[in-house]
């Protein structure tokens, strides 16, 4: 299974055009100052170099705005707390758009560092570097970052928690990783919003990593009830059930993806045929293999496929229906046992002849393993055809057989004592 569930990170992306846009500087500072504390703002210098790399940012040219942030560092002793975590935010812009995610978490790191952080900055500054981690495949450090940011803001979102859940899930450690997409759904149900469908999967994937497959089967029915037009959550809960034994409820939710049109592989409609049969609905697996071959030529030439049709229509007891298709399978694999049962076939049907002429093919098929019990059968349908001396032949040879010797012994005494009274009676 694949283990690499991850939520998109580009969101958590800061542009530098929403790190500018926000910020005081000193051209309008006075005028927006909580009365209760100093608030530290970009000089006007500082935040004209700042546009600067914001020029270059939106141009894409990212070595561009990286240059300008480099001047700007160069006087870096000379910066307030507010504007040396604003340059270290650029920074880590800049590098996220040049996946340099290693340059990345340094920047975040050293913005953290500062003294007076804003609230905002210092939230969304640990969560990007919470990402950043997770990028890394750091997940140790991702979950770390994470759990600080929880403890720190007021009002956790989901996207965290799930977070999390990926970091721990790719660590495999699933038992720790069930808790936080728990949590992020506690959250999204108080504020009345919908589960996302990558939070259920995950939940789905953890809790069959944890083989509690009933559990599994719960997500899953949720699943397939909010998307129905996507036929793999359906094959899943099918093989959920599987897992937990209940093959009526396998067979049963395999069905509607079939009847819908969701199962369109060969392999998956073979094994909705056998789940069919299994169910004793054979007469299903038998419209649905033919649809198959109907549709796809290669499958409609598979021994296998050819032979699971037989059995189907075998099961369904449609033995004229049979007979074409075991004509088929005999004639491309040469085996005994088929030519056998294309003989049992015509038995049914009391077409005598054709069950000798079959059960001889038998006899000179492939991997013959009971040739003395072959030749008993073929006693058997040439005295049903009245053909007396011929069954006569054929309980004999049966008769070298240590294991048919007193049987067809018996059968030949039976058959000469017809032959007499025949005889006595001008017959």
């Amino acid at each position: 299974m694949d283990r690499r569930l991850r939520l998109g990170l580009g969101g958590g992306l800061v542009a530098l055009g929403l790190v500018l846009g926000g910020v005081a500087h000193a051209a309008d500072a006075d005028q927006d100052k909580p009365k209760t504390r100093v608030t530290q703002v970009l000089s006007h210098e500082t935040y004209q170099q700042m546009q600067k790399a914001q020029e270059k940012f939106d141009a894409k040219d990212y070595k561009g705005a990286e240059g300008e942030l480099d001047k700007l560092k160069d006087g870096y002793k000379k910066l307030n707390d507010y504007e040396k975590a604003t340059l270290w935010n650029l920074y880590a812009a800049v590098y996220r758009s040049e996946n340099d995610n290693k340059k990345a978490v340094e920047a975040y790191n050293n913005l953290l560092q500062q003294k007076n952080l804003p609230q905002a900055l210092r939230d969304n500054a640990l969560f990007s570097l919470a990402q950043t981690y997770f990028l890394e495949e750091d997940y140790q450090s991702a979950i770390r970052e994470l759990k600080r940011w929880v403890s720190l803001v007021e009002t956790p979102q989901p996207d965290a928690y799930i977070l999390m859940a990926q970091a721990y899930y790719q660590m495999n450690q699933f038992d720790a990783a069930k808790e936080p997409i728990l949590d992020a759904m506690r959250i999204a149900k108080l504020e009345g919003k919908p589960y996302n469908e990558n939070w259920l999967s995950l939940l789905r994937a953890v809790y069959y990593e944890t083989k509690d497959y009933k559990s599994a089967a719960k997500v899953l029915e949720v699943l397939a009830s909010q998307y129905p037009q996507k036929g793999t959550y359906l094959m899943q809960l099918s093989g959920m059930y599987g897992l937990l034994g209940d093959q009526k409820l396998q067979t049963e939710y395999m069905h509607v993806a079939y009847v819908n049109g969701l199962i369109t592989s060969t392999g998956d409609i073979l094994n909705m045929a056998r789940l069919y049969m299994a169910q004793n609905a054979p007469q299903r697996a038998v419209d649905v293999i033919r649809d198959l071959m109907k549709k796809d030529k290669a499958a409609a030439s598979d021994v296998k496929n050819i032979e699971l049709l037989a059995q189907a229509l075998s099961l369904a007891r449609d033995t004229k229906e049979s007979v074409p298709v075991l004509v088929d399978l005999a004639g491309k694999t040469g085996k005994s046992q088929d030519y056998v049962y294309l003989a049992q076939a015509y038995g049914e049907l009391a077409q005598w002849d054709d069950a000798a002429a079959a059960y001889r093919k038998a006899l000179d098929g492939k991997e013959v393993s009971n040739p003395a019990d072959i030749q008993m059968q073929i006693g058997t349908v040439l005295y049903n055809s009245n053909k007396l001396e011929e069954a006569r032949a054929a309980f004999v040879a049966a008769a070298q057989s240590p294991k048919q010797k007193d049987s067809a012994g018996n059968w030949v005494k039976f058959v000469d004592a017809e032959l007499e009274r025949r005889k006595a009676m001008g017959g």
